[in-house]
């Protein structure tokens, strides 16, 4: 059964503590998480990836998260917006003088598989979650450094490793650059929106960072800006028939659901995406500053509804129903393959067209707009791109990456610790990855590929075999690399 410890330096949650009490939804959400499951079953990591594998690829065990081979305690990190969930192993493994703390901004990560799939491999492991505006980096950074301060306490521990898990990547990788070089490098004036560092002096340091299928940050949400949409803004509620990329004229196959763009509808789109960006921005710093100057509609922020700017993987992104965007990397990496080889190949993306989205969802608010905040728009997703701008078959141009406090780049910059990023070769992250990779100040850096592997880690074909397995055992071989930790 999930068990409560006392934390050394931090507000503590028994589970008696509770009895008589009101708790919170939060709380008890990640309590019933936390005593009941959180190993993912196949059927749950299909559900959450649009390229599923089949339900005989991988089998995990249904039921508590105690069992043969780890055990779970629950966390409070000092508030109600802060938890964590431990993951401990019962059989410590040879690296276990190493730790991960473990985050991502989706409001809970209690049943992602870095938890249990490390555990395994005999090391503790920290789930983070902060309630609150998750994906905020700067609000998100104080419970990461808790966690970290507390796994140090735990007997045995003497390195940490942060890991980040597709927008968890923009999170660690900011938190690293802050923790290694102060509030200064999210701020100074080439930012949209400079970090306040108000709580973000003296942030515990890691001593290394893994990166997992990681996104871009501030650009992933930039790329889904849909310049169809009419009007600078997005208003009204037409499309612009030249710039749709989901009609049939431009490329757009809706039977075959895929779609191939010629280069010149390419070349006019992605500069009418990068000049509905700018607009996008410009208008969220004229309402900035009408806020600080007590002209906005709320003394401290406003509503801020985006048209046509999709939510998670939904938008207006070429790469996603057209492969040939976003396909290959430019540089040979590791590629770990079913038949066990590990050929240093160019990493070539094997993921099916995606993305495709029903005519009658296109002017949807679910599906078709950041329902979101001045504030929280341009401290999470704002940053700026030139008219060059534009995606390749292996890069990505025309992008100020320093222009984000969340861009995953531009804060791999600073980066000086050992670094571990592994794109997976079924989704469309492998040319964001190797960017990343590039921007990396890490001496000690590696890129190895998953071949086959879907975004959740499951394959996207039977032939790819075990692609979970494949994952973690090379985190668990770089983490016990002799000398490295």
């Amino acid at each position: 059964m999930t068990r409560a410890i006392a934390l050394p330096g931090v507000a503590i949650v028994k589970m008696r503590d509770l009895r008589g009490t009101q708790m919170n939804h939060r709380l008890k959400l990640a309590l019933a998480l936390a005593v009941a499951t959180c190993a993912l079953t196949t059927a749950q990591a299909q559900q959450a990836s649009p390229t599923a594998a089949p339900r005989a690829a991988r089998s995990e065990p249904v039921g508590p998260v105690s069992n043969d081979k780890f055990r779970t305690v629950y966390v409070r990190l000092g508030t109600n917006d802060d938890e964590a969930l431990l993951y401990e192993p019962a059989t410590p493994g040879p690296n276990a003088h190493i730790a991960l703390v473990s985050v991502h901004p989706n409001g809970n990560v209690f049943n992602m598989l870095v938890g249990p799939e490390m555990a395994r491999r005999g090391y503790r492991v920290l789930m983070v979650n902060h309630h609150g505006q998750d994906d905020d980096a700067e609000l998100f950074a104080p419970a990461i450094s808790q966690g970290i301060n507390y796994v140090r306490t735990l007997p045995g521990v003497k390195r940490v490793v942060i890991a980040g898990h597709s927008g968890g990547g923009h999170l660690v990788t900011f938190y690293q650059n802050v923790a290694e070089h102060g509030p200064a490098a999210c701020q100074g004036a080439g930012k949209i929106y400079p970090c306040s560092g108000e709580k973000l002096a003296g942030l515990a340091r890691p001593d290394g960072i893994v990166l997992l299928d990681s996104t871009l940050g501030a650009f992933h949400q930039m790329s889904s800006v849909d310049p169809a949409v009419n009007g600078p803004a997005g208003e009204g509620n037409g499309r612009n028939p030249a710039l749709d990329m989901f009609a049939a004229a431009n490329g757009y196959d809706i039977a075959a659901k895929r779609a191939t763009y010629s280069a010149e509808f390419a070349k006019r789109f992605y500069a009418a995406q990068s000049a509905r960006n700018a607009s996008i921005v410009e208008n969220a710093l004229v309402r900035l500053k009408a806020i600080d100057q007590g002209k906005g509609q709320f003394a401290d922020d406003e509503p801020l509804v985006i048209r046509g700017m999709g939510q998670n993987a939904a938008g207006a992104r070429l790469y996603q129903p057209d492969p040939a965007f976003a396909a290959h990397t430019k540089k040979p990496y590791v590629l770990l393959k079913a038949d066990g080889t590990r050929p240093e190949t160019i990493i070539k993306s094997v993921r099916p067209p995606t993305g495709q989205q029903a005519a009658g969802a296109l002017n949807t608010l679910h599906v078709m707009s950041n329902d979101t905040t001045v504030r929280h728009f341009l401290a999470s997703s704002a940053i700026r791109t030139t008219p060059d701008f534009a995606m390749t078959a292996d890069d990505i141009v025309g992008v100020d990456w320093a222009s984000a406090t969340t861009s995953t780049p531009a804060n791999a910059e600073g980066i000086t610790v050992p670094a571990l990023v592994m794109p997976m070769t079924c989704h469309y992250l492998v040319v964001p990855d190797e960017i990343i990779f590039d921007h990396l100040g890490s001496k000690d850096k590696t890129l190895v590929a998953v071949e086959g592997a879907v975004h959740n880690f499951t394959p996207c074909r039977p032939e790819y075999g075990d692609t979970v397995k494949r994952t973690f055992d090379q985190v668990d071989a770089w983490l016990g690399k002799a000398g490295r930790f």
